[in-house]
């Protein structure tokens, strides 16, 4: 585990004002971080969050939000919530390789998005035929501002799961 983790266990969950619970932008098995072997995702680089082995084919809205950042490439979305919450969605390593290819962008920079709205549409087989590692990441760009995070680690479904809650 990386020195700028801010993973809990159940068992240690600091004194705290809220728990906000961060239901999963996409189907799958969850993973620590760890899982990756690409350093800026392992290392924490863009927060703490969470490894996907993603069994669907859609990335949806996991709370009512606005995209900040969602690159032509589509290789990765940024969120804001009502909250401050920063969430990064990070489409498999090396996405952006593909130029879009294996990708249909649903929404728009700027744009205010509902929960469970479809942000992203994705080839799972092209994507795990051509990228070096086809897992999603989703971490919290902004987790050095919580107290930590309780990771979900074991099969989710978007939208119905939560992947992990943020202690502030």
């Amino acid at each position: 585990m990386s020195l700028l983790s801010c993973l809990l266990d159940g068992d240690n969950i600091p004194p705290h004002k809220k728990k906000i619970d961060v239901l999963s932008p996409v189907s799958g098995n969850v993973q620590p971080l760890d899982a990756f072997s690409n350093l800026t995702l392992s290392q924490r680089i863009f927060g703490e969050g969470a490894a996907i082995e993603v069994s669907g084919f859609q990335v949806v809205a996991p709370f009512d939000c606005v995209v900040t950042e969602f690159p032509m490439t589509a290789a990765h979305i940024r969120l804001r919530d009502k909250h401050g919450l920063r969430l990064h969605i990070q489409c498999g390593v090396n996405a952006h390789r593909l130029y879009g290819e294996g990708f249909k962008r649903k929404v728009k920079v700027a744009q205010k998005v509902r929960q469970g709205q479809v942000l992203l549409e994705f080839d799972g087989r092209k994507l795990r035929q051509s990228l070096d590692d086809p897992k999603f990441a989703v971490t919290l760009l902004n987790s050095d501002k919580v107290q930590g995070i309780l990771l979900n680690q074991r099969k989710v479904t978007a939208l119905e799961d939560v992947l992990f809650s943020v202690i502030v």
